[in-house]
C-alpha cells in the first residue's frame, strides 16, 4: 500500500508542478544565501589578510632598524621610537589577535556583523571589556542578513506549509475522501503515509540542492565532515517539526483555508513572536548597566590612582623585589608607574566589569531556559554554533584576547624594570595569539530536543483526534 501511495503522490506532485516550483525556489534561495554568506566571510578573510600584510611590512622595518642598531649603525628614528626600547615594541608594534572564521561561518552571520574579530592588544590601555562592537548599518540590524540561517529558519517553514496545508482537506473538497475510506487502510494511516512521503521528498530535495550549491560555491565547507553532518541533521529535524505540525492541523481542522490560516499563525508565533518576546523579557528583567556610567567610573578610578602613583610604586616594588635591581625611585618613569598602578586599577574596576558581564550572562541564561518554547530559537543557536558566530563564541574570543593581553604585557615588564635592551632575538620570541574554538558542538543535542518537542506536540495535540478519527 505504501508503494502505491508513493507512486500516486509523486504523480500528483508532478501534475501540480510542485516539484518544479520547489526545486527552482530552493535553488534560487540557497544559491543567493550561500553566495551572500560566502562573500561576507571572504571579506572578513580579506580584511584579516590586509592587516597581516601591514603587520609584516611593519615588522620588516622594525627588524631592519634593530639590526642596524645592533651593528652600531646610525638610524633616522627619534629616540623615543627606537625599537631597542621594550615599550616601543609593546605599545607601537602589537600582535594581531584574530578570530579566524570557521569553515561553515557562511551559514549564519550571527553576531559577526556586530562584533569585531581582530584586536591589537597593546602594553598600554588594555581594557578590552568595552570596545568589541563595530559601527554597523542600523537598517541591517533591523532586517538582518540574508544568509542560510534566515532561509532555513524563516522561509523553509513557509514552503513546508505550502507543501502540506491541504493534504487531507483537498481530498474532502474534491469529493474523493469517501473513496479513500473504502481502501483497506484507515484515513489516519493514509495521511501519515502521505505526510511521510512528502517529508522524504521535501527533505531529500532540500538537502541535495543545498549540498550541491555549497559544493559549487564553497567546497572548503566539506573539510569539516562532523559540522556538515550536524548541519544536515538539524535541518532535517526542523523540517520534521513543521511537517508534524501540518499533519496535526490537517487532522484537527480539515479545511484548506482554515489550515493555511492556522499554520501561518503558528509560523508567526513560533518564528517571530516567541523569540522577540523572550528577548524583550530578558532585556527587561536583566537590564544591562549603563555603559557610559561604567566608562566614567573607570576613568575616575584611573584619575584617583594617578594621584597615588608614589605609594603604588613603593607597594609594587615591595611585592616584586626581583624587579627593583637596587634602583632609586627617581629612576622610574612613566611606564614603570603605569605598570605598577595597572594591577591596582584592574582590581578596582573588576567589580564594575563583572556586574556588566553578569547582566549579559543572565539575559543569555534566560533565553537559554526559554529556548525550548520555540524550535526557531534552537535552530538559530545551532546554526550560530556551527558557524562559530554565536554570542558565546565572541565572549570566548574576548576572554582569550584579555588573557593574551596580559601575556603580552608581562613579556615586557621584566625588560623594562631591569633596563634591558630589546633585540632581534626577543622579537623572534614575541608571544603570538592563536584563537581556539573552545565551545562544544551542541547541534546534535538541539536536534534531539527538536525531535522530542515534535513528539511531544504530536502526543499532546494529536492523540485524541487520531483516536477519534481512526477507522
Amino acid at each position: 500500500m505504501f508503494n502505491n501511495n508513493f507512486k500516486y503522490e509523486l504523480k500528483l506532485l508532478k501534475r501540480g508542478n510542485w516539484l518544479s516550483i520547489l526545486v527552482i525556489g530552493l535553488i534560487l534561495l540557497f544559491a543567493f544565501a550561500v553566495y551572500n554568506g560566502t562573500n561576507n566571510v571572504t571579506k572578513r578573510h580579506n580584511d584579516i589578510s590586509k592587516m597581516q600584510e601591514d603587520l609584516h611590512e611593519k615588522d620588516s622595518t622594525v627588524l631592519a632598524t634593530l639590526i642596524k642598531l645592533e651593528n652600531g649603525e646610525k638610524v633616522n628614528t627619534p629616540a623615543w621610537q627606537l625599537p631597542s626600547k621594550p615599550m616601543t615594541i609593546g605599545y607601537r608594534n602589537p600582535r594581531l589577535a584574530i578570530m579566524t572564521p570557521e569553515v561553515l561561518s557562511f551559514v549564519s552571520t550571527g553576531q559577526s556583523d556586530m562584533y569585531t574579530h581582530v584586536k591589537r592588544p597593546r602594553a598600554y590601555g588594555n581594557n578590552f571589556a568595552l570596545d568589541y562592537s563595530e559601527m554597523i548599518n542600523p537598517v541591517q540590524l533591523v532586517f538582518g542578513t540574508f544568509d542560510l540561517a534566515f532561509v532555513i529558519i524563516y522561509i523553509l517553514p513557509l514552503l513546508v506549509i505550502a507543501f502540506t496545508f491541504n493534504v487531507l482537506s483537498k481530498e474532502k473538497e474534491l469529493g474523493t475522501l469517501n473513496l479513500l475510506g473504502a481502501q483497506p487502510i484507515s484515513i489516519i494511516k493514509w495521511v501519515i503515509q502521505k505526510m511521510a512521503i512528502r517529508y522524504i521528498v521535501f527533505t531529500s530535495i532540500t538537502i541535495l540542492i543545498l549540498l550541491i550549491i555549497i559544493a559549487t560555491v564553497n567546497i572548503d565547507a566539506y573539510s569539516d565532515s562532523s559540522a556538515m553532518l550536524s548541519f544536515i541533521l538539524i535541518i532535517a529535524s526542523y523540517i520534521l517539526f513543521w511537517f508534524i505540525l501540518a499533519f496535526i492541523v490537517n487532522i484537527k481542522i480539515n479545511d484548506s483555508s482554515k489550515n493555511a490560516f492556522v499554520l501561518i499563525g503558528g509560523w508567526l508565533l513560533i518564528v517571530i513572536i516567541v523569540p522577540a518576546t523572550i528577548n524583550q523579557i530578558g532585556s527587561t528583567v536583566y537590564p544591562t548597566p549603563s555603559r557610559l556610567k561604567m566608562i566614567n567610573e573607570i576613568r575616575w578610578i584611573k584619575k584617583v590612582n594617578e594621584q597615588m602613583q608614589d605609594k603604588i610604586m613603593s607597594d609594587y616594588l615591595r611585592d616584586h623585589p626581583e624587579l627593583a635591581e637596587g634602583k632609586g625611585e627617581e629612576e622610574y618613569g612613566f611606564w614603570h608607574n603605569y605598570f605598577a598602578s595597572e594591577k591596582v586599577i584592574e582590581e578596582k574596576t573588576a567589580p564594575l566589569l563583572v556586574r556588566y558581564d553578569q547582566q549579559l550572562k543572565k539575559q543569555q541564561h534566560l533565553i537559554h531556559l526559554f529556548k525550548y518554547l520555540s524550535p526557531a530559537i534552537l535552530m538559530q543557536q545551532s546554526l550560530n554554533n556551527i558557524a562559530g558566530t554565536s554570542e558565546k563564541h565572541y565572549n570566548s574570543y574576548k576572554k582569550q584576547v584579555f588573557e593574551f593581553s596580559n601575556t603580552w604585557r608581562n613579556y615586557f615588564i621584566p625588560m623594562l624594570f631591569k633596563g634591558e635592551t630589546f633585540t632581534t632575538e626577543d622579537y623572534k620570541n614575541l608571544p603570538q595569539f592563536v584563537y581556539k574554538n573552545k565551545l562544544p558542538n551542541s547541534t546534535w543535542y538541539n536536534a534531539l530536543i527538536i525531535i522530542l518537542t515534535t513528539v511531544l506536540v504530536s502526543i499532546v495535540f494529536g492523540y485524541k483526534t487520531i483516536m477519534n478519527n481512526t477507522v
